[in-house]
């Protein structure tokens, strides 16, 4: 069985206020790309979980940290032969603001579900994944959407501005707990208003995106910052970090520029690609 873990990036990220619990109340707005890992997954006899990726990074932590490793470890009481065999095949960039992680967990979730006919509802699947990550449940919806609470309150809603993406990551690795630390309170991003101009296809609502994460990223990776400016010095109507970062992505209409662009960056920084949204 192979399933396709796509990436999102965040067109807005606001942070309300922390929370009794030590979580950032957030309201933003996710949307899933084209760049995407592949999750191969097999069974065998041996009642054990294996795990092979080609990423050197992946492959070097404890396999019990992985969230593939921890959505089995959830699941596989539910059957008598839970042994399976995984390769990951890892083309998203690790700690990056696109949530590699969390989308390979969504799918390993789904994979299961189905490889071993489980028949788990939606809410169970929500749930699970809800309890492993909260930004997990946003990929069970194959859809754009606006999420609030710590990011498992969804509200799906259609992208119909058509906007060009080239996405930037120079290998920076950044934690989102790194960042999250560091984050102050804002709530003055008008979420509810670029979501209406997505809606109605209003490329002036582009220069409302804004992340407020951005505050901490740049003042403590400042190079991040000269990113962000050389992409908007080349034509894109916004740049902007997604995520806690590192990666930054740039909004274009013509073809033309987007084109210019890459040709002048797509040797300067490790990771240069054109992605396209893939639900609206």
């Amino acid at each position: 069985m192979e399933r396709k873990c796509y990436g999102k990036i965040n067109l807005s990220l606001d942070s309300l206020y922390k929370r009794d619990d030590g979580y950032h109340e957030i309201d933003t707005i996710m949307t899933r790309i084209s760049l995407f890992d592949k999750l191969k997954i097999e069974k065998n006899n041996t009642n054990e979980i294996k795990i092979k990726t080609n990423s050197q990074i992946l492959s070097k932590e404890n396999i019990e940290n992985n969230l593939i490793y921890k959505a089995w470890a959830i699941l596989k009481d539910r059957v008598k032969s839970c042994g399976v065999d995984v390769f990951l095949e890892k083309n998203i960039p690790i700690a990056a603001g696109l949530a590699g992680g969390s989308t390979n967990c969504a799918e390993m979730i789904l994979a299961l579900n189905e490889l071993w006919n489980l028949n788990l509802c939606d809410d169970e699947i929500f749930k699970i994944g809800k309890s492993l990550g909260a930004d997990i449940p946003f990929f069970f919806l194959k859809k754009s959407a606006r999420a609030q609470g710590i990011g498992e309150i969804l509200s799906p809603f259609d992208i119909n501005l058509d906007m060009k993406i080239l996405l930037v990551n120079d290998g920076t690795s950044i934690s989102s707990n790194f960042v999250y630390k560091r984050l102050k309170d804002y709530g003055n991003i008008e979420t509810e208003k670029i979501i209406e101009g997505l809606k109605s296809s209003d490329k002036n609502i582009v220069k409302y995106f804004s992340n407020v994460m951005e505050d901490v990223v740049y003042e403590n990776f400042p190079h991040l910052y000269k990113i962000k400016n050389r992409l908007e010095n080349l034509g894109a109507a916004k740049a902007l970090l997604s995520g806690s970062g590192a990666s930054i992505f740039a909004v274009f209409f013509e073809e033309e520029k987007i084109n210019y662009a890459l040709n002048e960056i797509k040797n300067d920084y490790k990771f240069v690609e054109r992605v396209n949204l893939i639900d609206d």
